[in-house]
């Protein structure tokens, strides 16, 4: 069983919330806006992994297109040839260079992810607050409805 963290429970909370809100088509125009800055921050995040995911499976793809060239070469080089290959450092350095973009994608993807998520804990945490003031405001005109029928029916 696979441990779920704060960012999927937080996204999944999230992505509750708008599709339930889409089934109720509240009228509060404050509710309505937040959540639609919540649903387009989630499309935001899916459009960074499905970005993020078709660049990794281009790399892995041009990773493995370089390797095959580097086993290959390998394989037609004579027994008792010298060590050093000018084609054979440029296989190699170019899997480097692979490795090397890897990170920095990875690292900048990690960035965007974190500054998107950080987005949406704001966004769920205005919205928790909007919410339980919106309770609190109805809360009290039912105290209050209920003091006036109270008056009204002492003083008949």
């Amino acid at each position: 069983m696979q441990r779920r963290n704060i960012t999927q429970d937080l996204e999944q909370a999230a992505r509750d919330l708008v599709a339930n809100m889409k089934a109720r088509h509240d009228s509060d125009s404050i509710t309505t806006s937040l959540v639609q800055e919540i649903a387009f921050t989630l499309e935001q995040i899916d459009r960074l992994r499905a970005l993020q995911k078709g660049q990794s499976k281009s790399l892995r793809r041009t990773e493995c297109y370089v390797d095959t060239e580097l086993m290959l070469m390998e394989a037609r080089t004579p027994r008792y040839s010298p060590e050093r290959f000018p084609e054979r450092d440029k296989l190699q350095k170019r899997l480097f260079d692979i490795e090397a973009e890897r990170r920095k994608r990875s690292v900048f993807h990690e960035d965007r992810l974190q500054a998107l998520q950080k987005k949406l804990l704001s966004l769920m945490q205005k919205y928790g607050h909007l919410n339980i003031c919106s309770r609190t405001s109805s809360l009290e005109d039912l105290v209050k409805d209920d003091n006036s029928k109270n008056k009204s029916t002492r003083l008949a």
